[in-house]
């Protein structure tokens, strides 16, 4: 049976969710994907066009957006002073 687009999306979707990660990509902390509060606090970044699931728990999300906010303050004085 040809599958119409609607089926073929939904698959390819379910198809990347059984890709979800037993560990954190970053630091590698455990995931148990039956945890509740696991499953609401780490974020889960899918490039579909790469068929790549990346893991994340809260720890390094935490810490990525401290980089990113420090890059964004540098950025902002870096502006500043060349005003």
């Amino acid at each position: 049976k040809k599958l119409t687009p609607g089926e073929q999306n939904l698959s390819e979707k379910i198809f990347l969710f059984n890709q979800i990660p037993d560990a954190c990509t970053t630091c590698a902390e455990p995931f148990d994907k039956k945890d509740k509060g696991m499953a609401a606090s780490w974020k889960v970044v899918i490039r579909e066009e790469l068929q790549q699931v990346r893991l994340f728990c809260p720890t390094c999300i935490n810490k990525a957006k401290e980089a990113i906010n420090a890059s964004q303050t540098n950025l902002d004085t870096i502006a500043q002073s060349t005003s």
